[in-house]
């Protein structure tokens, strides 16, 4: 395996276990603001209706594994994307 594609496998390791940590670390605390809000006795009014609201799947709201799966999912997404771009630009800048 050549330099770069180890560099790039530790990168995606490390982004998945980023994900993994954060969802079972916020998992388990409280939004800030939401709690500020709950004291000022104001109530949310969403502008819009968002395809994961709270970033949950609808039917699976405190599914720890259903979020660690959508945070992966949306970062190897993510990355899938980046990666294409970024091949996409370097083949015009060659041509």
């Amino acid at each position: 395996m050549d330099r770069d594609r180890r560099i790039f496998m530790i990168g995606v390791i490390t982004s998945i276990i980023f994900v993994v940590v954060g969802c079972l670390w916020l998992s388990s605390s409280l939004e800030t603001l939401d709690e500020v809000a709950e004291r000022f006795g104001t109530k949310e009014i969403p502008l819009w209706s968002p395809p994961l609201p709270d970033y949950e799947i609808p039917g699976l709201e405190g599914n720890t594994l259903a979020n660690i799966g959508v945070g992966i999912g949306a970062t190897l997404l993510i990355l899938g994307l980046s990666f294409v771009t970024g091949k996409a630009l370097k083949a015009k800048e060659e041509f």
